[in-house]
């Protein structure tokens, strides 16, 4: 029975304990940036960019650069907040660049998630 108990307490330590460094050493500023290419036998081929505050404070004026002539921007993003922007219909697949105010710059390429068979929209 102390085992258990003992047990259970260490596993609350550990998980707290790593909760805490976590949070701790994650950075004030950080913007993960997920540009994706997905085929599907329905829709045919869909882009999307996947923006996502990693950080522990507020990102403001967030601009992703899509494509020739695609620009779009988002005013803030709070701490933990997600958010996707999408390239207008005729804007050819480009690499895409995402600033914000904090002096943050990712740059990335589309990525093509593997396909499963017999998933919903996993084509063929």
């Amino acid at each position: 029975m102390y085992a258990v108990i003992f047990g259970i307490v260490t596993a609350a330590v550990a998980v707290a304990g790593y909760v805490a460094f976590a949070n701790f050493t994650r950075p004030d500023y950080a913007l993960e940036v997920d540009a994706t290419r997905d085929t599907t036998d329905i829709s045919g081929t869909m882009y999307r960019i996947r923006v996502a505050n990693v950080g522990t404070e507020r990102l403001t004026d967030i601009t992703a650069e899509l494509g020739a002539g695609d620009v779009q921007s988002k005013d803030f993003l709070e701490p933990g907040q997600t958010y996707y922007f999408y390239p207008a219909p005729e804007t050819p697949p480009a690499t895409i660049r995402v600033t914000a105010n904090e002096g943050i710059e990712v740059v990335t390429d589309y990525r093509t998630p593997a396909k499963t068979i017999g998933l919903p929209g996993s084509g063929r």
